[in-house]
C-alpha cells in the first residue's frame, strides 16, 4: 500500500516512513527537500498520485503563533484538496494533546489539537 508520509525526513516522520518500509508499504516520505511543498502545493498532486494514505506530521517552521496559524491552516487546507482529488482514502494527522494545560502557548493554539 502507498503512503504518503507529510514531513516524512523529518525526526518523526523519516522514522515512521522505515517501520512502514520494514512492513512492506511503499512509504512515501514528502517534504519541501523532496520537492513537495504543501504550502504551495508544489509537488503535493504528483506525490499524492495513488496513494491509499497520507499521513501528516508535518512541523511549522516557526513557533509564532499567527505563522503557526496560518501555516497548519494553509497546510492542512492544501493536504486535504489535493489528496481528496487523487482519491486518497484515509488521512492521518500528527496532533496533540492535554495542550489545554499550556493554553499561553501560541504554537499550541495554532496547531491542530485532540483531547479527550
Amino acid at each position: 500500500m502507498k503512503v504518503v508520509v507529510i514531513g516524512g525526513t523529518g525526526l518523526i516522520g523519516s522514522k515512521l516512513v522505515t517501520k512502514l518500509g520494514e512492513h512492506g508499504h511503499e512509504a512515501v516520505p514528502a517534504a519541501p527537500d523532496t520537492g513537495v511543498n504543501t504550502i504551495t502545493k508544489e509537488g503535493l498532486p504528483e506525490a499524492l498520485e495513488g496513494a491509499a494514505v497520507v499521513v501528516d506530521v508535518s512541523n511549522s517552521p516557526s513557533f509564532d503563533e499567527a505563522a503557526v496559524v496560518e501555516f497548519f491552516g494553509t497546510s492542512t487546507t492544501n493536504l486535504l484538496e489535493c489528496a481528496a482529488k487523487a482519491g486518497v482514502g484515509h488521512y492521518v494527522a500528527l496532533s496533540v494533546v492535554g495542550t489545554e494545560q499550556l493554553s499561553n502557548s501560541g504554537y499550541f493554539r495554532g496547531r491542530p489539537s485532540r483531547s479527550g
